[in-house]
């Protein structure tokens, strides 16, 4: 022990042993700074050491905490002839048989010497400014930091007032001592400061390119020591470096826990720390146990609970109105065997246990270990719901003890397999779901219902006109029951799902001939084929058709209604539409608005959504988190109320739990790392005027020319990244599924679409869903498929194959964007061999 002694005296380093329990010095190696009149063992650390009662935080917690953790600046020696400064480390290590920590410590070089009480006077204000967020690299380093400091200090002179004391550089701070001045005008001359250097920082390169400053201050009071005051500034400096939005910070007495907090977890997930391995595999066991809304949990944790060591019975207890503990479920060991008992059936060991604990009359929330038996409280949503009971086994010798990790786990599981009704008082704090919307959600779609309503009185052609998935086949629904027709009688005709012009010329004058009092519903007009439309536009304008004597008869008395995307007249300008059939149809036209402009009624329609999937799957869902509901409302909702709907029932499937969250929708939008919402303005309404009155014809993408640029992007990251994909085969890939779903895997119906064989269907297919997962692991194809999708499920029977025009899309882009690759490269891209990409090259030529 002697040589240890000497090992750390020459190291100017002084080494105590603690032991964890009493906290007394039980032996030490090496000098302090200082001299201990009384000496150093046997005595409490703190009274040994000197240390002020508000420095005392981090050592503190570090010993509850058993973990090794660097000390911060630290006085020591308050009381005696001289105080100093020491940092150094904390290290939890079992010392002659006893739970103890080595505690290392070393006397660090004070800013503004030699005279430090001189230096700062009573009133005066201490400055400490730093400099943080610098990046050493091997072009930059201490050297390259104290020639920054240095050109900092020489701005400082140039604000700083002449009775102000400047010091030199430590590592990156400064400090200052500000005379005869208050704390307000402190604050301002830091701002100072801090504008002026950052103007000095900006456009710095090297380690400092994302350089920030910050100053912690703090004023000398009466009976208080220079140093102390040094110490509290440069503690303040610490916090304001430690995040946020803060870079002025006056002292807080609250500084040096926040600085505890830090210190624990400097090294985040690889802690050095005394860990007890029956608590941590208690833990561990309770997160692998299946929950269950059912009193089976309950039991389940009761039982495993008491298999651990040293026990002998557990309650659950429940703090009824008047603060007084009920027994809601128990399990008691007893011949070998396990008892769980409930409510009114209460073991004699519990029952003793909660007299002695009745006559303590602690408050619930307090944590309580005595000889024979232990309390701890159980919180949901941060309320103190009940308590676990522990009777130990032995009087003498404490059982098992669970950590607060496995505290806090329990608490919410065993609220809610018990089934405790929430108080009033203490409300979830998330807002439930919204239940029991009739309905279209009412919100500035109001005026596309009341325009329903009024056409319904009149027997005219009516178009609902609006995106994908805005509602208008609901639009369409409430001028069929408003005209007071029947459920059955409502007839969408959905012009997109035919495989050819016989087939849907047949379907067409079948429905126009039948019945009466029928809503016809024409979806997607504009892909009926051209000679198709101007049949159509006929015979509604008209009201007759052809008989078989050659003449003409009258059609059904029905209504007709068309689902438009955009109004009868672009349609025709863009020519998708007949020019009579969007005749008959452009008299009086229904507008939806996208849900993008009606965010108000974005979180209405999630609630009733979930509300509806929720209970077709039989899944108890209570709604969305508010980080949720915010990415709801942020988001532009392009595919509008069927996006949504095709979001929310994805989301259903990625998740057991009762709250939806952004991960499972997806959806990050208006979030911040803070918890804040990221800031958003309502327009005036000048500024809503002004928009109105800029409103301009918009051009609209088709989706080809949007898988075009998809295409474009997925290439050129591709390109970008150096790893070559076998786009080609995807697209082919994606187009064959697409087209199954949208023809209901009728291998018939999927090859006419194709241009193909149907027995070639059923040879892609195995080959195609082999590649699937390929498709689905490569981020740059997810919205490159989407677009595919849409492509295929818009576009009306081609002339020619859908394949053969995407690939021409995408070998136009190679040649475009990939002048530097070889054809070997270019032919993986486009996913065939060598001579079969010069083939089809060949023929592109030649056709373009």
């Amino acid at each position: 022990m002697h040589s240890l002694d000497q090992h750390y005296r020459d190291i100017d380093t002084c080494l105590l042993v603690i032991d964890r329990a009493s906290g007394t010095v039980v032996d030490s190696f090496g000098s302090l700074p200082l001299s201990a009149s009384e000496g150093l063992l046997e005595r409490d650390w703190r009274d040994a050491l000197g240390i002020p009662a508000d420095g005392t935080a981090v050592i503190s917690q570090a010993l509850a905490a058993e973990v090794a953790t660097p000390i911060p600046p630290t006085i020591i020696g308050r009381d005696g002839e001289r105080d100093c400064v020491v940092g150094g480390m904390l290290v939890p290590q079992d010392w002659q048989g006893r739970r103890a920590v080595l505690l290392f410590l070393r006397e660090l070089a004070l800013p503004l010497e030699p005279d430090l009480e001189s230096n700062i006077r009573e009133q005066d204000i201490i400055a400490v400014l730093g400099v943080h967020l610098l990046e050493f690299s091997p072009s930059w380093g201490a050297a390259e930091t104290e020639r920054l400091m240095m050109d900092l200090r020489s701005g400082m002179q140039q604000i700083l007032r002449e009775e102000d004391l400047l010091g030199l550089p430590e590592g990156a701070t400064i400090t200052v001592v500000l005379r005869a001045i208050e704390p307000e005008a402190a604050l301002d001359i830091s701002r100072a400061l801090l504008s002026h250097l950052h103007q000095r920082l900006g456009g710095r390169g090297g380690g400092a390119q994302y350089a920030r400053a910050c100053v912690g201050l703090s004023q000398r009071l009466e009976g208080q020591s220079a140093l102390e005051a040094l110490v509290a500034a440069n503690t303040a400096l610490l916090q304001a470096q430690a995040g946020g939005e803060e870079r002025i910070r006056f002292s807080s007495p609250w500084d040096p826990q926040a600085l505890a907090a830090r210190s624990l977890n400097a090294s985040g997930a690889f802690r050095d720390s005394v860990i007890d391995a029956t608590a941590h595999s208690y833990l561990q066991s309770l997160v692998n146990l299946p929950f269950r809304r059912d009193p089976e949990y309950t039991e389940a944790v009761l039982r495993h609970t008491l298999s651990q060591p040293g026990l002998r019975a557990v309650a659950i207890l429940r703090l009824q109105a008047d603060g007084a503990p009920e027994v809601l479920a128990a399990a008691v060991r007893a011949a070998g065997q396990l008892r769980v008992s409930g409510p009114g059936k209460t073991p004699r060991d519990v029952q003793a246990a909660q007299r002695r604990l009745e006559k303590l009359a602690l408050d619930p929330g307090q944590a309580y270990a005595d000889s024979g038996f232990a309390v701890f409280p159980l919180l949901e949503a941060e309320r103190v719901w009940g308590q676990i009971l522990l009777v130990d086994e032995h009087l003498t010798e404490p059982g098992f003890r669970p950590g607060s990790g496995a505290q806090q786990f329990l608490g919410p599981r065993l609220h809610a397999s018990l089934r405790i009704a929430a108080t009033d008082d203490h409300p979830i704090p998330v807002r439930e779901m919204e239940k029991g919307i009739e309905g279209y959600v009412l919100d500035n779609m109001e005026g596309a219902i009341d325009q329903a309503v009024f056409l319904s009185r009149v027997d005219i052609p009516v178009a609902v006109i609006g995106e994908q998935g805005t509602g208008k086949l609901y639009v369409a629904r409430i001028v069929h029951n408003e005209a007071g027709g029947e459920a059955n009688q409502f007839i969408p005709v959905d012009c997109s799902s035919f495989r050819n012009r016989s087939e849907a010329w047949a379907r067409i004058i079948a429905e126009l001939q039948q019945g009466q009092g029928r809503t016809l519903v024409f979806k997607s007009l504009q892909m009926l084929h051209v000679d198709l439309q101007a049949r159509l536009g006929r015979i509604l304008a008209t009201r007759t058709v052809s008989d078989d004597q050659g003449g003409s008869k009258y059609i059904a008395p029905n209504r007709f209604i068309a689902l438009l995307p955009a109004e009868p007249a672009v349609l025709l300008k863009r020519g998708d539409l007949d020019e009579r059939l969007a005749g008959v149809f452009a008299g009086f036209p229904i507008l939806v608005p996208p849900l993008r402009e009606r965010r108000r009624a974005v979180l209405r329609w999630a609630h009733k959504i979930l509300e509806q999937e929720s209970a077709a799957t039989d899944r108890r869902m209570l709604g969305f988190t508010p980080d949720a509901e915010r990415a709801l409302r942020e988001h532009d909702w392009p595919g509008n109320i069927s996006e949504m709907r095709q979001l929310i029932c994805n989301a259903l499937t990625r998740t057991d739990k009762e709250w939806l969250t952004p991960v499972d929708l997806g959806l990050y939008l208006g979030i911040s790392p803070d918890g804040r919402a990221a800031a958003s303005r309502e327009p005036s309404f000048l500024e809503l005027l002004q928009e109105k009155r800029k409103v301009q014809p918009q051009y609209v993408p088709s989706s080809q020319d949007e898988l075009r640029l998809a295409l474009g992007e997925a290439l050129s990251t591709s390109l970008a990244t150096g790893v070559l994909r076998p786009l080609g085969l995807w697209l082919d890939d994606e187009i064959v599924e697409a087209s199954c779903s949208r023809f209901g895997d009728d291998a018939r119906a999927v090859a006419e679409f194709l241009h193909t064989r149907p027995r070639n269907i059923g040879r892609w297919l195995p080959r195609v869903r082999e590649r699937q997962a390929e498709r689905d692991g490569s981020m740059l194809w997810q919205d490159t498929r989407k677009l595919v999708r849409q492509w295929i499920m818009d576009t009306p029977p081609l002339a020619q194959s859908p394949q053969q025009l995407a690939e021409d899309t995408l070998l136009a882009l190679v040649l475009q964007e990939c002048e530097g690759l070889s054809v070997a490269e270019r032919a993986m891209i486009m996913g065939v061999s060598t001579p079969t990409y010069q083939k089809r090259l060949k023929q592109y030529q030649q056709d373009n």
